[in-house]
């Protein structure tokens, strides 16, 4: 189901928008990320609250121009979003200090509208829907050695399926083909979970993330 939903979005963008008068472009550029919520803290095994992480994010962007100041934004991308958890653990060496990078990998649809201020500067907010693709804990070797546990552990199941955030941030043309963007996205969704031995409890954890995009026009 999660495949179709993107491929549909993907055949959206590409047949149906292609053959209007739409702007197509691609984009990437880092992010930083953390996950922000209440039960936070807890989520690591660390007792401490997680630090932001440098991730990456790259794809499709299709804008439909409404009038000459406002359109409308969608398309389909790849992000790696998540956080590192850093402490103090005891292990068969002693105390020693433990680090889990938590790797999630989604497919990003965002739904946006994009308000041009001027010429050269405009804004963009909405919403975006992102699928998983996968989740990873990779451990660091100060935890490997003591714990016995591999560098890279698959906790998919850890965190739900879907995610949707709030987007918001300016964007500015260098070029008639470059462009620049800063957006701040906050999730709207909780999406830790566990779910074995009939358990089915939700975490209050909620990614957040923080995107600078460089976006070339490929179409226009």
């Amino acid at each position: 189901m999660k495949k179709l939903i993107c491929a549909l979005a993907f055949s959206l963008c590409i047949g149906t928008w292609a053959n209007a008068q739409v702007k197509i472009s691609v984009l990437a550029g880092p992010s930083l990320t953390n996950f922000i919520g209440k039960e936070v803290k807890d989520w690591g095994t660390v007792d401490e609250k997680p630090k932001m992480a440098v991730r990456f994010h790259g794809g499709l962007v299709v804008q439909y121009p409404f009038n000459e100041k406002l359109s409308a934004v969608s398309g389909l991308q790849y992000s790696t979003k998540g956080a590192v958890y850093e402490g103090q653990e005891s292990g068969q060496q002693g105390e020693f200090t433990a680090q889990y990078n938590k790797v999630l990998s989604y497919l990003d649809i965002p739904l946006a509208v994009q308000y041009a201020i001027n010429e050269k500067l405009g804004i963009q907010a909405g919403t975006q829907i992102s699928v998983l693709v996968s989740a990873k804990v990779k451990n660091s070797e100060a935890v490997q050695d003591n714990f016995g546990l591999p560098a890279s552990e698959d906790a998919k199941d850890d965190y739900k399926g879907f995610d949707m955030c709030f987007s918001i941030g300016p964007i500015y043309n260098i070029t008639e083909k470059l462009l620049v963007q800063f957006l701040y996205q906050h999730g709207l969704m909780k999406i830790g979970q566990y779910k074995e031995f009939g358990a089915d409890v939700t975490y209050d954890i909620r990614n957040q993330g923080f995107k600078i995009s460089l976006i070339y026009i490929i179409k226009n």
